[in-house]
């Protein structure tokens, strides 16, 4: 009994060796692997392999398949036909090695699949997955991945945008302009040896897909080139012809490069932002207005954003002239050059190009001139005529009522009113005599931006603000300032007093803004005050009791002339001198008419 049950001990001890698998939990406690998963390339993934860039690497990934003993498993990931395959055995594989993530060019996998007899360029749909191994074991993930791979053909090296660097800050163009243009460049793209020769395309989308393209631009001269330009007139037709009709609003661009040979084709690295606005200088020129002919001295027309391709300044005319409107301050045939006139074919008002006539002004007065490019007009309006013309305000100080209050014109593009107002009263500028501001040839209106660091606009009719007064109740001067067209300003200050202040005034400190004399208001924007004078000193204006208050300066040159009106001005300029002679004089500052006349 004693040996049958040795035997029978030595039996199960040698079945108890050969069993190879034991696990408690999910833990493994014998020689076997834990299931484990894949990770990358996902399933789905289309590679197409670039014989421009062989040695461009592919990624993949796994978890690892924990081992029962200390036997470290080694990998490899195999592939097989997606239709009929079966990856036991493969179609194509490579060792990984013990880690839980490898590469694999480009050349690689062509050559692999070249080895199965795939064609050039011919697209093959694999699952893949990884077997892991530690030489007692083996076994597949539990998972298992779709991916098509496309052999080598033609194909090109990678390559990178240079110019325009990428930016959001806008670009200003003018858009008819032909001797101004953008230059995009890039580095050049290898294409594969035996692969066709290079050619590129910019291409322009809003969204960054590039796989229908907003438009194309191709490269300068011989394809190959790496540079190409487009004019600024181009590039306007190019954005207007695909939908972006509006020069007011900017255009947010994507660009890259495209670079093809034969059958491949291989994007740019980058892809680059480019804003775009569109701004077209119109002036008004011609024996009319105040510059004359001299295109030097034209004046320049402020764009209405509601109204694509619409301009328009305030402007005093002289009657029995006439004007002229122009892109630019030079007379064609300069290159880009035009001017517009009245259309010798059409109805009073329309315009042309081509064999044009100089527009007639039969009156004198002030005029809002408005220019509409895009529907060939032009509109010469006068407050006389339709209520339309000058610059006014409607607000709290006046019960909201039409017509605005009208303000005072002193210079292209500024008015200027003193209107009682108390504090927190709210207003609009206002240039006609109604509500209606659906065409460009009616009423226009101004409010605030507040969002946008209180700078004035012309208001559609919603979204900005009034503007308020929020000094103390009293008189206030308001003036509307359209000097720079691309930013108009506006003036809100109290018009409480008027100082004269420096040291040419007898027994009065020098330049102390607390003790110098006040002026007396007279109404309608004048002052006046009698006081001695001290000869060929200095004095100024100024609306307060301190510095930094609004003040006006010289704007004559620094004229001495008694009994004739100077021009002031009030942003920036020399003091004015006293008359040559020491005497008591009467000092009239009218700021309606913008001048100081000393009696």
């Amino acid at each position: 009994m004693k040996k049958i049950f040795s035997l029978l001990t030595i039996s199960m001890l040698l079945f108890s060796g050969c069993k190879k698998v034991e696990f408690e939990g999910n833990n493994p406690t014998g020689e076997g692997l834990v299931d484990f998963t894949i990770k990358t390339p996902e399933t789905g993934t289309s590679i197409i392999l670039n014989s421009g860039t062989p040695n461009f690497l592919v990624p993949f990934s796994w978890n690892a398949a924990v081992p029962g003993l200390a036997t470290v498993p080694i990998y490899k990931i195999v592939m097989a036909l997606k239709t009929g395959g079966d990856l036991k055995t493969p179609f194509i594989e490579f060792v990984a090695g013990n880690l839980t993530s490898t590469t694999i060019t480009y050349q690689e996998l062509d050559d692999a699949l070249k080895a199965k007899g795939i064609a050039n360029g011919a697209k093959t749909d694999l699952i893949w997955s990884v077997q892991a191994s530690n030489g007692s074991v083996a076994i597949l993930s539990q998972s298992i991945f779709n991916i098509s791979i496309t052999r080598m053909k033609d194909g090109a090296s990678n390559f990178v945008l240079l110019a325009p660097v990428s930016s959001t800050s806008p670009v200003t163009i003018n858009p008819g302009s032909t001797t101004e243009s953008f230059l995009f460049r890039w580095t050049r793209s290898k294409a594969a040896t035996g692969s066709p020769a290079i050619t590129y395309k910019v291409v322009f989308s809003l969204t960054g897909d590039f796989t229908n393209p907003l438009f194309t631009l191709n490269p300068n001269a011989a394809p190959a080139d790496s540079t190409a330009t487009i004019t600024y007139k181009a590039m306007n037709d190019s954005l207007i012809a695909h939908g972006l009709t509006s020069l007011a609003t900017p255009a947010n661009l994507k660009w890259t490069v495209i670079a093809t040979s034969g059958n491949w084709s291989q994007q740019a690295d980058y892809v680059n932002d480019l804003v775009i606005i569109r701004e077209v200088k119109v002036y008004i020129v011609g024996s009319a207005s105040p510059g004359g002919w001299d295109i030097a001295q034209s004046t320049r027309m402020i764009e209405d954003p509601r109204f694509p391709g619409t301009y328009y300044s305030y402007i005093q005319l002289t009657g029995g002239n006439e004007i002229k409107f122009v892109n630019g301050q030079n007379w064609p045939p300069f290159p880009g050059a035009v001017d517009w006139g009245q259309d010798p074919a059409g109805p009073a008002g329309t315009i042309t190009d081509v064999n044009e006539n100089n527009i007639a002004v039969t009156t004198t007065g002030v005029y809002r001139v408005t220019f509409d490019l895009a529907n060939k007009k032009y509109y010469l309006q006068t407050a006389v005529s339709n209520g339309i013309g000058g610059m006014g305000m409607i607000g709290d100080f006046q019960g909201w009522s039409q017509p605005a209050t009208k303000m005072s014109y002193i210079g292209v593009n500024k008015f200027i009113l003193l209107a009682n107002m108390n504090t927190n009263n709210e207003f609009k500028f206002h240039d006609g005599n109604a509500w209606d501001n659906s065409a460009n040839n009616l009423n226009r209106w101004f409010a605030v931006d507040n969002a946008n660091g209180g700078k004035m606009v012309v208001d559609p009719g919603s979204g900005f603000d009034n503007f308020k007064w929020t000094g103390a109740s009293g008189r206030t001067r308001a003036i509307w300032n359209g000097s720079n067209t691309t930013d108009l300003k506006y003036l809100l200050n109290s018009a409480a007093e008027m100082r004269v202040v420096g040291n040419g005034m007898t027994g009065v400190p020098d330049w102390n803004p607390g003790a110098s004399p006040q002026m007396t208001y007279a109404g309608n924007g004048i002052w006046t005050i009698t006081l001695p004078l001290d000869a060929n000193e200095e004095i100024k204006f100024l609306a307060g009791n301190d510095w930094g208050a609004f003040d006006y300066e010289d704007n004559s040159g620094q004229s001495q002339v008694t009994g004739t009106p100077r021009p002031i001005q009030w942003e920036g300029g020399p003091n004015f001198k006293t008359p040559t002679t020491a005497g008591t004089y009467t000092i009239t500052l009218n700021e309606n008419t913008q001048t100081v006349t000393i009696n």
